[in-house]
């Protein structure tokens, strides 16, 4: 004879209402950041694309 399976009751959990937060102004979320130093001087970045056709070109 099989037991007719018996789920286990669940125990209610006591509803934890959220509590609504007031709106955050973008610029009052985060600090104003100074900019950060340049580490590494601006250097120009090299031909990605092979430069065959570009010499052809004036």
């Amino acid at each position: 004879a099989q037991q007719p399976f018996q789920p286990q009751p669940i125990q209610p959990q006591p509803h934890q209402p959220l509590q609504p937060q007031p709106p955050v102004h973008p610029i009052q979320r985060l600090p104003p950041q100074p900019p950060l130093p340049s580490i590494f001087p601006m250097q120009p970045l090299p031909p990605v694309l092979p430069d065959l056709p570009l010499k052809a070109w004036p």
